[in-house]
């Protein structure tokens, strides 16, 4: 008896969630490397995103290697030369080193823009956009994935033998595959708003931190000649809870901090207030499954630290599509097949996404944020008298250098140093004014006290931050045993002393 085997008809060979960066770039790998796949995009072409609009050098390596950078409107954005750290009353500003191997400094590129430009080069390379529809759910089986689409009152399905979600942060298909919504522990609250006329130079980018808005940062990126993005992003989860609103904080830094308040001038918004969630990686989810692949931030592909997503977003993009191509050349789709994504992606990130994660974790407790503060005090008067601890610092704002190089046995020296110069300086200035040693031992007590009555308050979430923040450290130190040049520590110490 001859046995028939029935031919499974799909509609493509890879459906992909979402036209951001990660989408579109891995459309664009996809289809130029003749892979049938189809793009399904919630909003129609050209659409904005909120975001902060920073691109940093190494994903715009990522966009040349498209031929992206080669026009005449990628000429126009904002090179980005100088960057601008503001606590306070003090500031450094930090003129910006490019590696040789990256082909630019950063960029700022509104998102309808960048976006467009990407998506503009996938259907170029011959991929299949599917505009205004959103999906509802999918249905993953051995023989392939049905995906229900929706669009206005009309509802269809697709199959394909591939379903990539690249769908952001609040994505469909993530919340499928985990079973679950986001983790507020991993997420960020962002706000961004558009001023025009602005005055100050259109290369810089200026960080600002302060009490207020702390663990977060403020930020005044270059638009255009005369225009800005200015912003907050702040960890969604901290304690004790904060109960004023992340755009009353904003509203608030901009009209009372001087440094701000001088570059917007007499500049007004063109735009009303955006906010959104920013999520950021969390190890214990997984990033793929069978037939089903996570990237870019629907992945938690996120820096905490910087908020740069852009950059890990093509970089995704490109990771998994090598992964796909080998898949549709070998028609396998299993967990195990696609799990070398998730390898590749924890050799390349997971060692600088721990230590961004253990960094932004110390300041969820806002018990100590005096003491956070006064760090990035020491941080800063260091960086103005160390060019090389100024790049440093720079470049991980940048998107240049991943976070671990603040875990250089150097740069930590340096700072211990910085601190103990600090501390000197201040023990001089109690010795020759009694009435300041006795100011400050009065605030220290009252601190003290404040500190033993949150303790006291919340002792249970106290002790989950310990516990948090030990598990966090236990991984970062896993990778600094895998990663230390031991060779090198003696030399270090010599040349600190």
């Amino acid at each position: 008896m001859i046995r028939v085997t029935p031919k499974i008809k799909y509609d493509c060979d890879v459906m992909i969630v979402g036209a951001g960066p990660a989408g579109s770039g891995l459309a664009f790998h996809l289809a130029s490397k003749g892979i049938k796949v189809t793009v399904v995009e919630s909003a129609v072409f050209p659409r904005d995103k909120i975001c902060g609009d920073g691109v940093s050098p190494i994903a715009l390596a990522e966009l040349d290697k498209m031929g992206i950078t080669h026009t005449k409107e990628f000429d126009q954005t904002n090179e980005i030369n100088k960057v601008g750290l503001f606590l306070k009353d003090d500031k450094v500003f930090i003129d910006l080193s490019k590696p040789d191997h990256l082909p630019y400094h950063a960029r700022i590129i509104p998102r309808i823009e960048l976006d467009n430009w990407i998506y503009t080069a996938a259907k170029n390379a011959g991929a299949t956009y599917i505009e205004g529809t959103s999906v509802t759910e999918y249905l993953s089986s051995e023989n392939g994935v049905v995906v229900h689409l929706k669009s206005g009152e009309n509802k269809s399905t697709l199959k394909t033998k591939l379903l990539v979600g690249a769908d952001g942060g609040n994505s469909t298909i993530a919340r499928q595959l985990h079973g679950r919504k986001p983790n507020d522990e991993f997420q960020l609250l962002g706000l961004r708003a558009y001023y025009d006329n602005v005055n100050g130079p259109n290369d810089r980018v200026d960080i600002y931190f302060n009490e207020d808005g702390f663990p977060g940062i403020f930020w005044m990126f270059p638009v255009g000649e005369k225009g800005a993005n200015v912003g907050i992003a702040m960890i969604s989860k901290t304690f004790p809870s904060k109960p004023d609103h992340v755009k009353k904080i904003l509203l608030a830094h901009i009209e009372n901090n001087k440094d701000i308040k001088e570059r917007i001038g007499e500049g007004e918004l063109s735009d009303k207030i955006r906010g959104w969630p920013i999520t950021f990686f969390n190890p214990k989810q997984k990033l793929s499954d069978n037939r089903i692949i996570l990237i870019g931030e629907a992945a938690g592909l996120i820096n905490p630290l910087s908020g740069d997503g852009i950059q890990y977003a093509l970089l995704s993009a490109r990771w998994a599509s090598e992964t796909i191509e080998e898949c549709v050349k070998e028609n396998r789709f299993s967990a195990q097949d696609l799990n070398k994504f998730t390898l590749k992606v924890k050799e390349e990130v997971a060692y600088d996404f721990s230590l961004s994660n253990l960094l932004v974790q110390f300041p969820r407790n806002k018990t100590f944020t005096k003491m956070w503060i006064k760090i990035l005090t020491v941080m800063i008067a260091k960086a103005k008298e160390d060019k090389e601890y100024a790049d440093t610092i720079a470049g991980i704002f940048e998107g240049t250098y991943p976070s671990y190089h603040a875990l250089n046995l150097s740069f930590i020296l340096k700072t211990l140093k910085q601190g103990g110069v600090e501390l000197s300086n201040s023990f001089q200035e109690h010795l020759t004014d009694p009435q300041k040693s006795i100011t400050t031992g009065a605030e220290m007590m009252e601190l003290f006290t404040k500190i033993m009555s949150e303790v006291k308050d919340n002792p249970k979430q106290h002790l989950k931050w310990i516990a948090d923040t030990v598990l966090k450290t236990g991984t970062v130190a896993k990778h600094v045993v895998k990663t230390v040049d031991l060779e090198s520590l003696s030399g270090v110490f010599r040349t600190e002393k």
